[in-house]
């Protein structure tokens, strides 16, 4: 039997990982019904994604800055018109700026707090009656440097860690919704190629003291985004209640029913 309509809100859609997890929504067997609402700052990005994706019927795009009202709104009102139920959010988008000395970011904190923290907090609130009413699921894609500090990229480290904590308590005070942090690893996107560059910087600073080579390794070895994007697409589909506000990374191997399509 057919699974029943139901929509995936993606935060960060137009490229990466975000723009990999709506085709494969827009792609699952066991999902053939689920419609998209995709998030991005870059009208001309999400036409292009509209342009290539299956079934863009099911593709409902939103061209705007993840941490503004308006774009909130816009989430709301596209939920209303569906009609139908919210299987799942997946915060995705983000940023990595301010980089480098964690006490150099002075005065420049206020887009990764809005973009990274408040925005996901935000759309959460939004969709949290449709997502109760469905059991659904809140995927909040993660990093490594939520669990031990990275030189460099104190700032960004600091938002996912609260992104965990954010997930945690929401699995606690909402049992209906599975609240999961997901760790996607080191993956080949524009944003890989920008914390690439923001590392090779920082390790060239006279005044680094840390050992930048390790990292830089690992993110000049990426992996392809549709490795961690079909479990993304799958936990946000079907993401058992155990794994509520836990903290995954794509290596767990309670991550491997979430692998295929």
């Amino acid at each position: 039997m057919a699974s029943a309509p139901g929509a995936v809100v993606v935060t960060g859609a137009s490229r990466g990982i975000g723009r990999q997890v709506c085709v494969d929504l827009l792609s699952s067997r066991t999902h053939p019904l689920v419609h998209v609402i995709a998030i991005a700052r870059t009208h001309s990005a999400l036409k292009a994604l509209a342009s290539t994706a299956p079934s863009p019927s099911r593709l409902h795009i939103i061209a705007g800055d993840v941490a503004s009202s308006t774009t909130h709104e816009q989430v709301a009102a596209t939920i209303k018109s569906l009609d139908m139920p919210v299987l799942a959010l997946i915060n995705n988008a983000a940023t990595i700026s301010p980089t480098g000395p964690i006490l150099d970011t002075q005065g420049k904190w206020t887009d990764i707090l809005l973009t990274n923290l408040a925005a996901p907090l935000e759309l959460c609130c939004v969709c949290a009656n449709r997502l109760r009413e469905s059991k659904g699921r809140i995927i909040n894609i993660s990093s490594s440097t939520s669990l031990a500090p990275v030189p460099g990229f104190g700032a960004y480290g600091m938002t996912k860690a609260a992104l965990n904590y954010i997930s945690q308590v929401i699995a606690q005070e909402y049992p209906e919704i599975t609240a999961v942090a997901f760790y996607p690893g080191i993956v080949d996107t524009p944003m890989n190629q920008d914390v690439l560059q923001a590392a090779v910087g920082y390790a060239q600073d006279p005044h680094t003291t840390a050992d930048m080579s390790k990292v830089i390794g690992r993110l000049q070895n990426p992996m392809s985004p549709s490795l961690p994007s079909a479990i993304i697409a799958n936990l946000a589909l079907t993401a058992d209640s155990s794994l509520s506000g836990g903290f995954f990374a794509y290596e767990d191997s309670k991550m491997d029913p979430y692998r295929a399509q």
